[in-house]
């Protein structure tokens, strides 16, 4: 690249960079206050909190009534918590929608916009990629709705003495997990799952890193660009980057089936994370369908 170009394309990355540290940040931070409310919320709607209350067995009127108005405090606010997490990815999605239309426009027609745009869809990538694996993709809740529980008891001499059912008005959690790549790693870890975790990491982090790194050094060295080796290895790593996707659905599968019981429902939703790491995974194939465009129009022109 020229110097002046160089220069003018600094600025630009460098602002957009600013922007999405911010922008990550503020995502991150919302996405923790989010979990913690959400916590929250299933806490006051634990089953062993409901069953071993006294006044929710008795039902004095203020067991439940208490207990709801808590929990709708606390949904209400992990809602909110969660909309301004999704104002944050759109402004992280806006601005880099101007990133690349600002390179487009300054370098459209002229002989680096190959370049320029692969150093900011791979900018871009790796920014998706961080956020994508330190904020949570998935979570998982098992619960009953208006759990009903029988009560009929024998008496000697007297037979079977019928009372009615008690019925827990509203949810009763028994278990919940908000998880991103790192914190699922740590877990599995920590559950001895080596395998796993070895895993999730490789084809979620390391295989990443390495295949942005092997981008970025395709683009400043012409020798990386004439290298069939290098070319097709990038092009090989790419293709595993959707691995830990696979790995991550079973695992999501298996704890989903696992708390599968009579009477016991489960619920899975995908979060913020899962979609930057899919954002992650699209402009990574594209930064590469672009490196061997400037590629091919460098031997054009050489």
């Amino acid at each position: 690249m020229k110097k002046n170009s160089l220069y003018y394309f600094a600025i630009i990355t460098l602002l957009y960079v600013i922007g999405a540290l911010f922008n990550g940040q503020a995502i991150y931070n919302q996405s923790a206050k989010y979990g913690a409310d959400k916590s929250d919320y299933v806490d006051v709607l634990n089953f062993e909190d409901r069953l071993l209350n006294i006044e929710e067995w008795i039902y004095t009127g203020s067991g439940w009534d208490d207990r709801e108005l808590a929990s709708k405090e606390k949904l209400k606010s992990s809602e909110m918590d969660y909309a301004v997490e999704k104002k944050y990815s759109y402004c992280f999605i806006a601005g880099s929608i101007a990133f690349i239309v600002i390179v487009l426009i300054v370098y459209w027609g002229g002989a680096n916009l190959c370049r320029t745009l692969g150093f900011a869809i791979i900018t871009i990538a790796l920014a998706c990629l961080i956020i994508g694996v330190i904020t949570p993709m998935l979570e998982i809740s098992a619960y009953s709705t208006n759990l009903t529980i029988p009560l009929k008891f024998s008496v000697p001499f007297i037979g079977e003495v019928d009372i009615p059912d008690k019925v827990f008005e509203g949810r009763m959690y028994y278990y919940f997990q908000s998880k991103s790549v790192i914190d699922l790693i740590n877990v599995l870890l920590e559950s001895k799952n080596y395998v796993v975790a070895v895993s999730i990491f490789g084809f979620s982090v390391l295989v990443p890193f390495i295949k942005l790194t092997l981008s970025v050094l395709l683009l400043l060295s012409r020798p990386f660009r004439d290298s069939k080796f290098v070319k097709k290895t990038v092009g090989r790593i790419g293709k595993w980057s959707m691995a830990d996707v696979f790995v991550v659905a079973t695992f999501l599968s298996y704890l989903s089936f696992s708390n599968m019981n009579s009477g016991i429902d489960t619920e899975a939703k995908t979060l913020v994370g899962l979609y930057f790491f899919l954002a992650y995974c699209i402009l990574s194939i594209a930064s590469s369908q672009i490196i061997e465009l400037a590629a091919k129009k460098e031997r054009n022109g050489a």
